[in-house]
C-alpha cells in the first residue's frame, strides 16, 4: 500500500558516473559540493 512497488534496475547517481568515466579511485574527487562538517559554505 505504501512505498514503492517493485521494480527492476538500479539507480547511478552523477558522482558514481563521473567516477567511472574519468576513472577516480575515489568518489570525492569527482564530487562537486563535497561534505564537510568543519565547512559551513559551499
Amino acid at each position: 500500500r505504501y512505498g514503492m512497488p517493485p521494480h527492476g534496475g538500479f539507480g547511478l547517481g552523477i558522482d558514481r558516473l563521473i567516477m567511472q568515466m574519468l576513472n577516480l579511485e575515489n568518489i570525492r574527487e569527482g564530487v562537486l559540493f563535497p561534505h564537510d562538517r568543519r565547512r559551513l559554505e559551499p
